[in-house]
């Protein structure tokens, strides 16, 4: 029986196809924004970040700034000049980066000067930190430069090479913050940066991840790769580092994609949202831009802002919290991370449909 080649080539044709039409798996970046946002971020943007003006929002304004694609974030700005203008009371860092988020927004930076008067060494290392990312985005802060800033940051560093909030020994998400705020004068402060990555390469664990206040978590290693990044540095192949350290938070990943602030942990939006930012960065190395927090939003005229009068917390560091946290809104539904069963079967039946037919057409015919 004559073998019928022309059906061979046909059912190659139809499986290569069915190949070429199958959905892209979304990447670890997509899925963690839909699972924290939402699909339609610009719904989000419009509709339930100005519900977190002033109360954690500042992230997630953060990252939908730096997408490529714009997001409509007037509704949130208006929000944030609400906030301020009402009696409600924020310490200094807490305006630092209220200040920061109304830049991501396309606020002035006179009024981000406005937010965060008086800020800058008034609450601690943080608010120094915060302070440098605020003159490195053109703000203006009297008595201030970057260079004056910067000096009093690296006059921080202790005898380990690291720096913490208090006491004598490093912790490795304040030291990593440090080196965020110094990476865009990094030529300027070579030794001090050096010495800072060889006190975080000191503290990385086995697992590739770290710990800060002896607890592993993935807000630690998120805070590692957004300096690494900023610094222009690979921190999937750094060799200070062990291996992968990106593969280290995949420990704290939950079954919907979330992650918690321990192994094993409930959902924990503050993690999640760390995670999605250093994912931002990673982004953003791999496309040659800058640092994460170097905006270039513009300025727009957005509303005025009266400022009561600040009050005086404790200083803390939000960045890091050993407290489980639920989320405020209820997540959209998404999708697990990667292809459904069915999209993987089908894939499955079409690689081995087209093997076949290779096969069976580069046999020569036996006589």
């Amino acid at each position: 029986m004559k073998r019928c080649k022309p059906l061979w080539a046909l059912l190659l044709a139809i499986a290569l196809t069915a190949l070429t039409l199958l959905p892209v798996s979304a990447s670890e970046e997509e899925n963690l924004s839909t699972l924290l946002m939402g699909e339609d971020l610009n719904a989000y943007a419009r509709q339930t970040l100005p519900s977190l003006a002033g109360e954690g929002g500042e992230w997630l304004a953060l990252y939908l700034a730096l997408q490529e694609e714009a997001y409509d974030l007037s509704e949130y700005a208006a929000a944030l000049a609400a906030y301020f203008s009402s009696e409600h009371r924020l310490n200094p860092v807490e305006r630092q980066r209220c200040a920061l988020a109304w830049l991501a927004a396309g606020g002035s930076r006179e009024t981000a000067a406005e937010m965060a008067k008086d800020s800058i060494g008034s609450q601690g290392i943080m608010s120094w930190i915060f302070g440098l990312h605020l003159l490195h985005n053109g703000v203006e802060m009297e008595g201030y430069t970057t260079a004056s800033v910067a000096d009093t940051l690296v006059s921080l560093q202790l005898a380990d090479g690291g720096f913490a909030l208090s006491g004598q020994y490093a912790d490795v998400d304040v030291t990593a913050m440090v080196l965020q705020a110094l990476a865009p004068v990094k030529e300027d402060y070579a030794d001090t940066i050096e010495k800072g990555i060889a006190c975080l390469a000191s503290k990385q664990q086995p697992d590739g991840g770290f710990k800060s206040y002896g607890v592993s978590n993935p807000e630690s290693v998120a805070q590692v790769v957004i300096a690494l990044t900023a610094l222009g540095d690979d921190p999937r192949t750094d060799a200070r580092f062990s291996g992968d350290m990106t593969e280290a938070w995949k420990q704290f990943r939950l079954e919907d994609g979330s992650y918690s602030h321990i192994a094993g942990g409930k959902r924990n939006e503050n993690a999640g949202t760390q995670v999605l930012l250093a994912l931002a960065a990673l982004s953003r190395f791999d496309a040659g831009k800058g640092s994460l927090y170097l905006l270039d939003t513009p300025s727009e005229e957005l509303p005025e802002i009266s400022f009561p009068a600040e009050s005086s917390k404790e200083e803390s560091i939000p960045e890091e919290s050993s407290k489980e946290e639920s989320s405020s809104q209820p997540p959209a539904p998404a999708e697990e991370e990667g292809m459904s069963f069915p999209r993987k079967l089908v894939l499955t039946v079409a690689i081995l449909l087209a093997v076949a037919s290779l096969v069976y057409l580069l046999i020569p015919k036996r006589k």
